[in-house]
């Protein structure tokens, strides 16, 4: 097995197991846990998990077909607000979410298997992407899994401690009741 063989292999396997570590992170959480939002500014789980399925199905995916299948169109261009604004749907189960991430992953892991070391290494210029290799892709790939990764499990950390928070006492019965 060839050099550029052994670590497609290798970051297929790593790109797999982000995208599970992030399946394992949402799974037992509850629809209120999957919206917490820690402030104004900050994504939910949720809010992660739909933009990154929304990244592979729009971006990512499109763009491996047009990295190794001839006459494949260019992908449009992606815009976080667009989708925010347009595409983004509160409502949906995350689990639904997280269900079609991981067919799209398959779908992607899939090809990248398929493909030899001239298809992973070959250069394209011509797409407004700017220049791409597919290892690019795949390496581009996870990075933004662990990007998002990160950032769910700082959530779920804060939906942990408050969790654990013990709760307060009042003391002195109903009258002039104080917190102990």
């Amino acid at each position: 097995m060839s050099e550029a063989s052994t670590y497609r292999m290798e970051l297929l396997g790593r790109l797999r197991q982000a995208t599970d570590d992030l399946a394992w992170a949402v799974r037992p959480l509850t629809l209120d846990q999957g919206h917490y939002r820690p402030s104004d500014t900050e994504w939910t789980i949720h809010e992660h998990v739909a933009h990154i399925r929304d990244m592979e199905q729009e971006v990512y995916l499109p763009l491996l077909r047009w990295a190794t299948v001839a006459d494949m169109l260019d992908p449009l261009d992606y815009s976080r607000r667009e989708w925010h604004e347009r595409r983004y749907r509160p409502a949906e189960a995350l689990s639904g979410a997280m269900n079609e991430l991981m067919r799209i992953r398959d779908e992607e892991l899939l090809i990248f298997r398929d493909m030899g070391d001239s298809t992973w290494m070959r250069w394209r210029n011509d797409t407004r992407w700017g220049p791409l290799t597919c290892q690019w892709l795949a390496e581009l790939m996870f990075r933004h899994a662990l990007d998002h990764l990160q950032s769910v499990m700082a959530l779920r950390q804060d939906i942990n401690l408050a969790q654990l928070q013990p709760p307060s006492y009042l003391t002195g019965g109903a009258y002039g009741a104080r917190r102990a």
